[in-house]
């Protein structure tokens, strides 16, 4: 949890980002696989990672507020264009995500 939470504040996870699956976590981390559902319920909770039960337990990075190292609330023309951007960002990564997992079973 707390890599995930420096990644987001050095902007090495960003919102959109497809998160490891729980087996490449389990690996990379030495938990079991308790241990890496509890972890993904928590960050969940803290709204740092985003289930789409559509993909079948894929999470994304998901910056909520209140986040560490998320910048302050803009009203101004440039916040909008860098949260549309954002947004188109999250969009483009979730459809080659999605892309990927329906070439990956084509190929099966």
């Amino acid at each position: 949890m707390g890599d995930v939470r420096r990644g987001i504040e050095q902007r090495r996870y960003l919102r959109g980002m497809l998160f490891p699956e729980t087996a490449v976590v389990e690996r990379l981390y030495g938990l079991s696989e308790d241990e890496v559902r509890s972890a993904i319920r928590r960050l969940r909770d803290e709204d740092l990672l985003q289930l789409h039960d559509d993909y079948q337990e894929t999470y994304f990075i998901a910056v909520g507020p209140g986040t560490p190292g998320r910048e302050p609330a803009d009203t101004g023309l440039a916040a909008q264009v860098a949260d549309l951007t954002a947004r188109l960002q999250e969009l483009s990564s979730r459809v080659q995500t999605l892309e990927s997992m329906v070439l990956g079973r084509d190929d099966g």
